[in-house]
């Protein structure tokens, strides 16, 4: 969980450099699609988190964001092994 929480933040500090982080809670157990080639070896994978993060914005404002963080893993098992990361913001309410 701290390597998510590491990613995550430093995806919010990229938009508000001034934003802290309060607090991150996960709301259900993640989705896991794994997807395999034809030898039945998984070569994709994507493990989506359902999130609330509390956040104070550069201004002080407090906010509670919902939404999904998804690690999405691509050609596992080779050279050209890969993985990103996003995050889709659901909703954003002022607390």
């Amino acid at each position: 969980m701290s390597v998510l929480v590491y990613d995550l933040t430093q995806g919010l500090l990229r938009q508000d450099p001034r934003t802290s982080v309060m607090g991150v809670r996960c709301e259900g157990e993640p989705r896991l699609d794994p997807s395999v080639d034809p030898s039945g070896v998984i070569r994709a994978h994507d493990a989506c988190f359902p999130l609330q993060v509390y956040v104070q914005d550069g201004r002080g404002r407090p906010w509670c964001l919902r939404g999904r963080w998804t690690y999405s893993g691509r050609e596992l098992g080779t050279s050209a092994a890969s993985i990103t990361h996003s995050w889709r913001l659901l909703s954003a309410e002022g607390v």
